[in-house]
Formats: C-alpha cells, sequence, structure tokens
C-alpha cells in the first residue's frame, strides 16, 4: 500500500511519512489536489494515541494501518520535500469526518 510518489504529486486523503526538522511523523493531507498540485499542500497530524476529553471532536480514526487518529485541530502547511513515504489512503467516508471535524474546528 505504501511507496514514493512525490513527483506524481500529493493527492487529499494520502497520509505520508512527513520529515519536520525535529520529528518524522505521518501526516494526512487535507487540502485539495490544486493546492498539492501548486507545492503548497495543508496537512493534519496523525497520532497512535487515543484521544480523550473534547479532543475527540476533533480527531478522526484512520486505523492503525494508516498511523491511528488524524488530529484535525493541528492544521499546518508543509514543504512537498519533507514527504518521505506513502503510506496509504483513507477510505472517501473517512475522509467526510474529517471534513466534519475541520469545519467544526474552523466554525464553517
Amino acid at each position: 500500500m505504501g511507496g514514493d510518489r512525490r513527483g506524481g504529486g500529493l493527492k487529499r486523503g494520502e497520509v505520508w511519512r512527513y520529515q519536520a526538522i525535529s520529528r518524522s511523523q505521518p501526516v494526512l493531507v487535507v487540502s485539495c489536489d490544486e493546492l498539492n498540485d501548486a507545492e503548497a499542500p495543508i496537512v493534519v497530524d496523525v497520532t497512535p494515541f487515543s484521544p480523550q476529553g473534547a479532543a475527540t471532536l476533533l480527531t478522526v480514526r484512520l486505523g492503525d494501518e494508516l498511523g491511528g487518529y488524524a488530529r484535525c485541530r493541528t492544521i499546518s502547511f508543509a514543504d512537498p520535500k519533507r514527504f518521505t513515504k506513502l503510506l496509504g489512503t483513507v477510505p472517501d467516508s473517512t475522509m467526510e469526518q474529517v471534513d466534519l471535524a475541520l469545519r467544526a474546528a474552523l466554525g464553517l
């Protein structure tokens, strides 16, 4: 399911291993493919830890094979050169849940 195809562009709904300055972590691409093609992707962090309290409202389960949970409260731009390995793609139904969580987080 994994691979490296940064040259082919990032796609919305993909989970990637991302090499930040101080650590490597999985992230979920949430930006539209037009932004991804323009090398301006937006991501949310993925964590293996189950959310607690109010954080559960802004967290979506992706499954263990994709790193655990998308934390929709940590939205950030990402450098396309730092995506190192494609871990997989979430189903459309899961991306709908992510969309709802992002709308809630942003008051949309």
